[in-house]
């Protein structure tokens, strides 16, 4: 038997490419293109090497989950336990679809017998396939790259939507400005019913240094209501902003009525690059606990009413 082990680096060079970009793509991570290539060089070489040096152990389970790891910590970092297995668990799932469509490609291309006589597993644990399984392995290769050519296709267009309604909202309270990354969300029908001001929503993370501790927290799990009737007059002297503060009623999911705490600002500017800037004066900006968004492409959502009635002013991107 004739091993080629420069074609043995390539074919797993390949193939562990497909599987890390798959696997990138399915855990929704955005790894650089040389950390992908250099992880899929070393599974190729650790696939390479058995065809030329013997040392014992180097193929044991150990040191195979070993180089696994390896390779994912150089794709995608580590990123905290949990993160990091849940991409084993799922490049190790990717793996194992491979190899299942590979057995099912090579099914299909024999003439009869079962695909497991066309491969040889050596006695230090490699696997040398022969013709018919080796078109399978590259015809599995290819329908992942096709899933994730259409894929980043897909991704890249609601991307490019996403970012169209992206603007850059500067929040004037006080002396302050607090330039935020905003969402134009056209089903926000959020108002004060009392005065029919528009609300914007923004994440409370950006604004917690102004609020009592543990406020962005507290968001999450209790009433805005019950926040507010805490307040003392120590509070409001350390916290200026609380002189702000607005409950707005709205209806939460299920329909049950619930506040959320906002903040009444001096005015605010919308600004887009390919876009008049526009100025609005009569707003609030309510405080969300959580993320609103999980990719953090931004963390406000703008009221439609905002851009509607926006007030034009100049756009310091565009030229004068």
């Amino acid at each position: 038997m004739v091993v080629y082990v420069d074609l043995v680096f390539f074919s797993n060079l390949a193939v562990d490419g497909v599987v890390l970009l798959a696997t990138a793509k399915a855990r929704r991570l955005h790894p650089a293109r040389w950390r992908i290539a250099l992880s899929a060089s070393v599974g190729a070489a650790y696939a390479a090497i058995l065809f030329w040096a013997e040392v014992p152990y180097l193929y044991s389970l150990g040191a195979k989950l070993a180089v696994s790891m390896l390779m994912l910590l150089i794709a995608f970092g580590y990123g905290g336990p949990i993160a990091f297995l849940r991409t084993f668990g799922m490049f190790y799932v990717l793996n194992f679809v491979t190899l299942g469509g590979v057995l099912g490609a090579g099914s299909l291309l024999q003439a009869g017998g079962s695909p497991m006589h066309d491969f040889t597993i050596t006695p230090d644990g490699g696997i040398v396939l022969d013709w018919r399984m080796q078109l399978g392995l590259f015809a599995v290769a290819f329908a992942l790259s096709v899933w994730l050519f259409y894929g980043v296709a897909e991704s890249r267009r609601k991307q490019a939507e996403t970012r169209s309604l992206i603007w850059t909202a500067k929040i004037r309270i006080g002396e302050e400005t607090l330039e935020v990354p905003a969402l134009l969300d056209t089903g926000n029908r959020l108002y004060d019913p009392l005065t029919r001001t528009p609300v914007m929503i923004v994440e409370a993370a950006l604004v917690q240094h102004h609020l009592p501790p543990k406020w962005r927290e507290r968001l999450l799990n209790e009433p805005a209501e019950v926040l507010v009737s805490e307040l003392d007059d120590e509070s409001r002297e350390r916290f200026p902003w609380l002189s702000r503060l607005r409950l707005v009623p709205y209806r939460g999911a299920g329909g049950k009525p619930r506040f959320m705490l906002a903040i009444k600002p001096d005015s605010a500017t919308f600004v887009r690059e390919d876009h008049q800037a526009l100025q609005a004066d009569r707003l609030l900006v309510g405080l969300d606990g959580g993320e609103l968004s999980a990719e953090g492409a931004y963390r406000a959502i703008l009221h439609p009413e905002l851009i509607s009635n926006g007030i034009p002013v100049p756009n310091p991107y565009q030229p004068v």
